[in-house]
Order: C-alpha cells, then sequence, then structure tokens
C-alpha cells in the first residue's frame, strides 16, 4: 500500500492523514506531537524523541511522512498555527474598499465555502465519523450536547434532529447550574458531544475533561486547529472554518454535523424511521387541532 503524503493542512490533519501507516515507533511520536499540541512539537528532536522513548531517527522519519522537507519546516508549521490560534476578527476585519479584485461578492463566497467543504471532507477521518456514529445510535446510551458562545447553535442543531431519530437526547444549558447538575448524571454509558473552536473556551474544555474522568464517550467536534479537548476525545471531529472575514466561518461545521445526523439515521433504521413518523403524525394533529380554533383572519395569516 502507498502511503499518503500530505502537503497542506494542519499538522493534526497530517497526522490522520497518514497515522493508520506509521510504524509502532512513530505513531509513539504522533502521539507525544498531539499531547498539549501544537506547543508540544516545538522542542529539540531529542526531547520529543526522549517523550516518545524512539530514536531521533524515529522523529525525523515521521516529519518527513508528514510531508516536511525537515524538522525546521515542521518547526515553521507549527508557529504558523499558533499564530492563527490567536487570531482576532478584528485583525481580519475587510476593507471597505473592494481593491483592484473583479471578483463578485458571490463568487469569493462560493471559492471561499467550496474550499472550506472540500477540506472538512477530505481530512475527515472515516474511523472517527464511524467511531462517534456507532456511539450516537445506540439507543440505550442517554446523549448530552453543549456548545460555546457561538457553537451553541450548532449543539442545537444536533439535539433538534436526533430527538426525532431517538430519545434521551439533552442539550445541556451553558450557564454554570447547567453544567454543574447535568455532570451528576454522566456515567460510562453517557455519550457527551461538545462543540470547541478557536478561540476555545475555558468552561466547555474543563467541563469535557471532567465528563471524561467519569469515563463518558466524548465526541468532539472543532476546527483544524484542534481544542485543548482533543487529547481527551474518544471520536474527533474536525472541520475547516475558513471563509469570509472577519470571522471563523460555521459552514463546514454545519456540513459535518448533517453528515452525522443523516450517518445516525441510517444506523439506526426502521426504529429511528417509525419514531420520525409517529413525530410528523402528531405534529400534524397538533396543527390541525391548533387551526380549528382560529378566525378566517387568523388561519389566512399562518398560511401566508
Amino acid at each position: 500500500m502507498t502511503l499518503p503524503v500530505p502537503s497542506h493542512g494542519t499538522v493534526a490533519e497530517r497526522i490522520r492523514v497518514v497515522r493508520n501507516h506509521l510504524a509502532p515507533s512513530e505513531l509513539a511520536v504522533a502521539s507525544a506531537i498531539i499531547e498539549g499540541y501544537p506547543t508540544s512539537g516545538l522542542v529539540p528532536i531529542a526531547q520529543i524523541a526522549a517523550e516518545a522513548q524512539v530514536s531521533g531517527p524515529t522523529v525525523l522519519r515521521l516529519v518527513n511522512k508528514l510531508g516536511f522537507d525537515g524538522y525546521a519546516e515542521f518547526h515553521a508549521a507549527l508557529r504558523a498555527e499558533i499564530q492563527e490560534r490567536i487570531f482576532s476578527p478584528v485583525d481580519a476585519y475587510p476593507s471597505s474598499k473592494r481593491g483592484g479584485n473583479s471578483s463578485t461578492p458571490s463568487a469569493k463566497a462560493l471559492a471561499a465555502y467550496q474550499e472550506c467543504i472540500r477540506s472538512t471532507f477530505t481530512h475527515l477521518d472515516a474511523a472517527e465519523l464511524k467511531s462517534a456514529v456507532s456511539a450516537l445510535s445506540d439507543p440505550k446510551r442517554p446523549i448530552y450536547l453543549m456548545g460555546g458562545r457561538v457553537s451553541s447553535i450548532l449543539a442545537s442543531h444536533v439535539a433538534t434532529y436526533l430527538s426525532q431519530l431517538r430519545r434521551n437526547v439533552t442539550q445541556i444549558a451553558s450557564d454554570g447550574f447547567g453544567r454543574s447538575s447535568s455532570m451528576l448524571d454522566l456515567d460510562p454509558k453517557s455519550v457527551v458531544v461538545l462543540f470547541d473552536y478557536r478561540h476555545y473556551q475555558e468552561s466547555t474544555v474543563s467541563w469535557g475533561i471532567e465528563a471524561t474522568k467519569r469515563k463518558a464517550h466524548l465526541i468532539l467536534f472543532t476546527d483544524q486547529y484542534l481544542s485543548p479537548l482533543a487529547q481527551h476525545a474518544t471520536s474527533l471531529l474536525t472541520c475547516s472554518t475558513k471563509g469570509l472575514d472577519p470571522f471563523d466561518s460555521l459552514v463546514g461545521a454545519f456540513a459535518l454535523t448533517e453528515l452525522v445526523i443523516a450517518e445516525v439515521a441510517r444506523s439506526m433504521g426502521a426504529p429511528a424511521k417509525k419514531r420520525l413518523a409517529d413525530l410528523l403524525a402528531l405534529q400534524q394533529r397538533d396543527e390541525q387541532q391548533a387551526s380549528r380554533g382560529m378566525t378566517p383572519l387568523q388561519k389566512g395569516q399562518q398560511e401566508r
């Protein structure tokens, strides 16, 4: 089998591309890099070799398999990632002048979001996806979802659809009481779904770490730069956040969540289909009952 040699992407993304093709000693180096990523890789070769209990040449072999010409280029890539992590939307705020580029706004958006989705699914690890779908499809395992200040919309999106397919789906409130009270219910059967993107939210990270201490299955949705929670995740699902300035995009994240929802529906099969049909029947009945009590004017407004 030909070893895939990644030519682009973050170091973490490149590791996921090649990790199933690595020797055990090289995999130990990759694990040492991911532990405390990305700063854990910004150390001398001898130090990372000692941490992984391998030789210096083994470290260099891995670096070459990641598509870098040498350790200096590998370090430069990690330093660039750190700069990306401290990105501020204020620094990327678009100018009011369009400049000399003749592309229309819609053409720029099309190019940006096509690349975002392409990158998201190109770097998606099939084994991680399978692991997440398997956990979410088990009706005996309760699901708890939580997002951050912006990513809570993703948690709500996934919770809404999963609850139509199966029972025991709970979206956790992001306030302190909601996080604390929900922690009491977690055990090894629990499936925790967290969303954490740049700039990573400390309350989400600390809650996720505590959930893993209670042996919950942690599914983490994060970006290409990796939340600090990545090293604790049971299933790690990453997406590109590249889009239009000044903000990170959620286009890739939404596309990834919809793939997961579709795969859970396919995996659960007939029981989920029946639950969905029953739910739609109940909704239709409720709407019919509500419409009987409306005046002609109210009915006309509802139809519009």
